[in-house]
């Protein structure tokens, strides 16, 4: 259909395949009327012209009724097709011209001036069979102008040139009926093409209903894959990070430290690509929802630009200047845009290259630019660039190769936080990214607090984990307590119940899985803690399961945390709880 719209002639070949198929389809109901026709002028013709001339005209007659049917049984036996629709339309308007030619020589043939009534015959025959075939032959006009060209005009003609005064005005009026056929026949094809469009149209549609509902059946299934993969993938990666935090404890020799490293660089690089794949779903889903505090863009930027150094074995030169500006946005969706940015550049700018990173202002905007002097991106490919799973050459290879999903993500969350982004970049000439950030005011001035290195915490603070895996649980236990934590461990909501109710002391914090075995949920198991030690404790809900539903039921008091998680974010929701006043009693 979508052809039918934007090509008219492809507009044409559809609708005379249409057309084609509905003359076939309707040829048999067609015959019987035109038959029925016949049968009745013969009866009339065989009391007035005589019985010779009755049967001649039902012998012919009938003959080209047979001609007609066996033509559409017999060609194209397998059905109208784009191929042979114009060679079957072409047959049936000769079948119609000679059809036209039989009803008009028995007309004429049958005509006795000296027997009125042959007169009024003969305008039956023709009038008739071009009122019987609007409804067959309408379908296609060119069939329906030479049925009626080689019936009605000759014997009009006939009659105006042989016939005496008065029936050659009869002659004329069958001219004035000839051009009104002629008028109403396009009529009727204009209707019909209607029809057809519309009957298209609305098939069109249906189909267009199925697709849909199947990309979103398969979109469903993916996000629900993803979800499970996400989490399958996410458990032994959250028990690995906690373990080689806790290792890195017990490791005093500089090489098994830098192994260690080189261990926990690989395990990032295989987080992060988990993660990109459940970030791309989590957005598309609509389950990560921006949460604007107001923020120092300048201090997110310095922070960004400390990360991009702290790295840089390629010794990559990198050019700051941020002026002092305050918006409201997402401090933590808008540093992922920029370290994407940032993780990009270093890839692909050779060592001993060159990024340039600034803040500027203007007018009731912020401007962050990136640009780097690396190879470029051919015109060709700067729209491609933010499609999932596009990967371009880094022209590095110590560099690990990715999925190619970094772009697509910070195109996305450009989306969700109002940022306007655009690319320039030449082959051989650079890249250059800039961010147009809107400058809001907010009564809200919550700070980010920037992170300090892991150390043990003096008060040995009271933790509940729970979490139905083994490794996971056993690799928790282990980094807490090397924190200087009491840890108390649970796979099972019975078993955290019972073992908090023995002890006196209430936990500083509450690190809870969302889905245990048995259908257990983890806000219902926070919820029965926080009775039992009448304190609302706060609580981490972690879950390898993106999902719109947890983040929106992680409430007051609860932190929703993806799996795999760092133990330094760990650390940090424990250390702001310990510096902060005690928690109110539940009435």
């Amino acid at each position: 259909m979508a052809e039918l719209i934007e090509n008219p002639a492809a507009d044409l070949v559809e609708l005379r395949i249409e057309q084609a198929a509905m003359l076939k389809k309707r040829v048999g109901g067609s015959c019987l009327i035109v038959q029925f026709l016949i049968t009745y002028t013969a009866a009339i013709m065989y009391f007035i012209s005589g019985p010779g001339t009755a049967t001649l005209w039902f012998a012919s007659g009938t003959a080209m009724v047979v001609v007609t049917f066996l033509y559409a049984r017999l060609k194209a036996p397998g059905g109208i097709t784009r191929e042979n629709h114009g060679s079957y339309l072409f047959g049936h308007m000769i079948v119609s011209a000679l059809t036209g030619m039989v009803w008009g020589a028995i007309a004429i043939y049958q005509t006795d001036f000296q027997l009125e009534y042959t007169v009024f015959i003969g305008c039956l025959l023709v009038c008739s069979i071009t009122l019987g075939g609007i409804l067959p032959s309408s379908a296609y006009r060119p069939g329906y102008i030479a049925l009626a060209l080689f019936a009605v005009p000759p014997f009009s003609a006939y009659l105006m040139i042989n016939a005496p005064a008065p029936f050659g005005l009869v002659g004329f009026a069958m001219m004035v009926y000839f051009a009104l056929a002629m008028f109403l026949s396009a009529r009727v094809e204009i209707e019909t093409r209607d029809t057809i469009a519309a009957r298209q149209k609305k098939a069109l549609t249906e189909r267009v209903i199925e697709q849909n509902k199947t990309i979103q059946k398969a979109s469903e299934e993916k996000t629900r894959f993803l979800a499970a993969t996400g989490h399958d993938l996410s458990q032994p990666l959250q028990s690995q990070g906690f373990f080689m935090q806790a290792l890195r404890d017990t490791l005093d020799r500089p090489d098994q430290i830098a192994l260690l490293d080189q261990v926990q660089d690989s395990w990032r690089a295989q987080k992060e690509l988990l993660q990109g794949i459940v970030d791309v779903s989590r957005i598309d889903s609509g389950a990560i929802m921006p949460k604007p505090v107001m923020v120092n863009i300048a201090d997110l930027c310095e922070k960004l630009a400390s990360e991009f150094l702290s790295d840089n074995s390629a010794k990559i030169e990198l050019v700051a200047d941020f002026e002092n500006i305050e918006s409201v946005t997402d401090p933590v969706l808008f540093s992922r845009i920029i370290r994407n940015i940032l993780s990009n550049a270093r890839k692909f700018v050779p060592a001993g290259g060159k990024v340039e990173f600034s803040l500027r202002h203007a007018k009731d905007h912020a401007i962050i630019e990136i640009s780097d002097n690396g190879p470029g991106i051919h015109k060709e490919n700067l729209a491609r660039i933010f499609d999932e799973y596009v990967q371009l050459d880094a022209g590095n290879d110590d560099n690990p190769k990715g999925l190619g999903l970094g772009l697509a993500i910070v195109k996305r969350l450009c989306g969700l936080l109002a940022i306007r982004m655009a690319i320039d970049s030449e082959q051989g000439a650079g890249t250059r990214f800039t961010f147009t950030l809107p400058i809001k005011a907010s009564d809200r001035v919550p700070e980010i607090p920037c992170r300090t290195a892991i150390q043990r915490f003096e008060k040995s603070p009271l933790v509940v984990i729970v979490d139905d895996d083994p490794a996971v649980l056993t690799s928790m236990t282990q980094l807490l307590s090397s924190w200087n934590c009491q840890v108390i461990s649970a796979s099972s909501q019975k078993n955290a119940v019972q073992l908090v109710s023995r002890t006196s002391a209430v936990p500083a914090l509450l690190i809870i899985d969302k889905q245990l075995d048995y259908d257990q949920h983890g806000l219902d198991l926070i919820e029965m803690l926080r009775e039992e030690v009448n304190e609302a404790v706060p609580a981490i809900l972690m879950s390898g399961q993106m999902g719109k539903v947890a983040i929106e039921q992680a409430g007051a008091g609860i932190r929703f945390l993806n799996k795999p998680v760092e133990p330094d974010e760990i650390w940090a929701i424990l250390d702001r709880i310990i510096s902060r006043p005690p928690q109110p009693e539940i009435s």
